[in-house]
């Protein structure tokens, strides 16, 4: 059985060369990711030589534009999806706000939309205040307060041939728990619902499969996937017709600028071509010539040894957190949940324990994290202080994980007395 080779994988990660990052272990991973050297080699590219308006006549600008259609073919090619289909934002943020906008002609005053408790408040609050606006309904399909979880039968009840729009995360950033969104899709059908998956949290640990799954919007962020920071979103052609274009009049006949609502980040774009170099690197080094492999395998395939090691550190961080005086949000191991945890003790702040961790050398953070509804509801009470949040990557070994629990129970020993 195939395994990752870390060192490999962090010698195409320029951060291990310093002297903080061989030293820190950087376990605020979903946060942002450290970034490929792959795209870092293409940014500082399009900056040194052609960081110039596109698309002119002039070698320059023409380097420029292809640049950029190389990063938008290549973010393309990785999701097996034609680039038409493929909006590139300044954040996943940006493009939920402006999708919200763009369904103004869907939702309408006896319709409503679905949002869930467990989201990140960037695929909440754009949809209330569309609802807001156009006198709709907002409804919110709640969680177990003790676990966090979402039921589908809760879902069934809810759902009704009002609901236009129900907007789901593929999984959570604060309990990890992966959702059944095929399952969650079956349902949505019934009622000609539209379904919005939020992947920002999934894509890092799990390349997104479009080819399987059953969505009519899908959205991640390329600054957690070892990129530059931009927000992808897929929309299904038959969704982008029904919606109000959010672009300059000219444009609206391109269908991969109708939901670009701003001037785009021309280098950042560019150097999104660099995850595809990433991820055919490190499939080359473990699988050796690539051939005819199409570049979305690639990523799958690759992702697939990735998720395995974080699997590993996470059940490993998971078995140790369960003799600790702390709570776990999620399930307490690693099974059906990504290597994303949040925990809190009754007696230490969780800003205590980031902060002490410094001392062991790791990078952790606490706060609601965007998940701010979803903290509410399982009982945190200062959402200021929030959780600690352990965020693994592929690229994580397994001494900064023992680090991190040797200073958690060293810290809550000595914070308590």
């Amino acid at each position: 059985m195939k395994v990752l080779d870390i060192d490999f994988i962090r010698q195409q990660f320029p951060v291990f060369q310093t002297e903080l990052g061989q030293k820190v272990g950087f376990l605020d991973n979903a946060g942002g990711s450290y970034v490929a050297g792959a795209v870092i080699d293409r940014l500082t590219d399009f900056y040194t030589n052609y960081k110039v308006q596109p698309y002119g006549a002039n070698p320059i600008s023409n380097q420029a534009g292809e640049a950029m259609d190389e990063g938008r073919s290549t973010m393309a090619a990785l999701l097996n999806v034609p680039m038409e289909r493929v909006t590139l934002g300044a954040s996943s943020t940006q493009n939920f706000n402006t999708l919200t906008i763009a369904c103004t002609p869907l939702v309408q005053k006896d319709t409503e939309v679905i949002v869930t408790e467990q989201d990140h408040e960037s695929n909440i609050g754009g949809w209330e205040r569309l609802c807001q606006r156009q006198g709709a309904t907002l409804t919110f399909w709640k969680v177990n307060p003790e676990t966090g979880e979402l039921d589908l039968e809760d879902l069934e009840k809810l759902l009704s041939p009002r609901t236009v729009i129900l907007c789901v995360t593929h999984s959570s950033n604060i309990i990890g728990t992966i959702n059944p969104i095929n399952r969650i899709a079956r349902l949505a059908r019934q009622n000609n619902t539209r379904l919005v998956v939020d992947g920002v949290s999934y894509a890092p640990h799990s390349w997104p499969n479009l080819d399987e799954l059953d969505v009519d919007a899908y959205v991640f962020s390329t600054y957690k996937t070892y990129g530059t920071h931009q927000g992808v979103m897929v929309v299904k052609e038959s969704f982008l017709e029904e919606l109000e274009p959010q672009c300059h009049f000219f444009n609206v006949p391109y269908p991969y600028k109708q939901l670009d609502a701003a001037g785009p980040d021309h280098a950042a774009i560019a150097a999104l071509a660099g995850i595809g170099d990433y991820f055919s690197t490190v499939y080359e080094h473990n699988f050796g010539s690539s051939g005819e492999v199409p570049l979305h395998e690639k990523a799958r395939v690759v992702s697939a040894l990735m998720h395995q090691h974080e699997t590993e550190l996470s059940a490993y961080l998971l078995d140790h957190l369960k003799d600790l005086p702390v709570r776990i949000y999620g399930r307490s191991t690693s099974d059906g949940r990504e290597a994303n945890i949040a925990l809190a003790s009754p007696k230490v702040p969780a800003k205590a324990l980031a902060d002490g961790l410094v001392a062991y050398d790791v990078a952790a953070k606490n706060g609601h994290f965007y998940a701010y509804r979803l903290l509410e509801t399982m009982g945190v009470k200062d959402l200021n202080d929030g959780v600690l949040r352990i965020s693994l990557s592929h690229y994580n070994t397994r001494e900064e994980v023992e680090r991190c629990v040797k200073g958690l129970g060293e810290l809550l020993y000595q914070l308590e007395f």
